[in-house]
């Protein structure tokens, strides 16, 4: 029973050194390609875009086959994976409808579309709303206009993270990204890359 419990620890050691290095490597490779989108060369992120999504794929299943290989390691099975908490809420469109905007001095939802796309380039092709806006706040960094920062409806801290997302939906429409709605992730699609390339300076 000694053995096995010592062979139990090499086989999850080894799922987390091989976990935690291709987390290193997508890492680098995200920061290199945010590096590309900062100093606006889009073809050199697109490329790096195609290097990063069939790594982070892998790293998915690794990554779904390492928890499973806990959840056996445990009698019970009580070991589970942890799921990162939502900062934002999603918000149904007819909601943000209600905000009356007349009188506020706001940034339209459509400036934010090239840098909703920028965003999930540097976030390696796919990530949700939270990480989006981590984004587009620094790159929007002293350029909110007053209304932006006001509160949002449905559960949205602030009005610009509302309109962010109110574009997500115009961009899924268009066939610019896709969503996975059970995981809340919004994934950039080739026709987003062609739109980015087209319109950005």
């Amino acid at each position: 029973m000694a053995d096995l419990n010592a062979t139990k620890k090499e086989l999850e050691g080894l799922l987390d050194s091989i976990s935690s290095k291709v987390n290193e490597y997508l890492y680098s490779l995200k920061q290199t390609s945010s590096d590309q989108i900062m100093n606006g060369s889009i073809p050199e992120a697109q490329k790096l875009l195609g290097k990063i999504l069939p790594v982070e794929e892998a790293y998915k299943k690794l990554t779904g086959c390492h928890t499973e290989f806990l959840k056996a390691l445990n009698e019970e099975g009580s070991i589970k994976a942890e799921k990162t908490a939502e900062d934002t809420a999603p918000v149904d469109d007819s909601e943000l409808k209600q905000i009356d905007l007349s009188d506020m001095e706001f940034t339209p939802s459509s400036v934010y579309r090239v840098s909703i796309l920028k965003a999930l380039i540097y976030l390696g092709g796919s990530a949700k709303l939270a990480e989006v806006a981590s984004f587009i706040e620094k790159e929007m960094k002293g350029k909110f206009k007053p209304a932006d920062n006001e509160k949002g409806t449905n559960g949205f801290g602030k009005l610009w993270i509302e309109m962010v997302n109110s574009e997500k939906e115009n961009m899924i429409s268009e066939g610019l990204i896709s969503e996975d709605k059970e995981e809340n992730q919004w994934e950039i699609i080739q026709s987003g890359i062609d739109y980015l390339a087209r319109h950005s300076n």
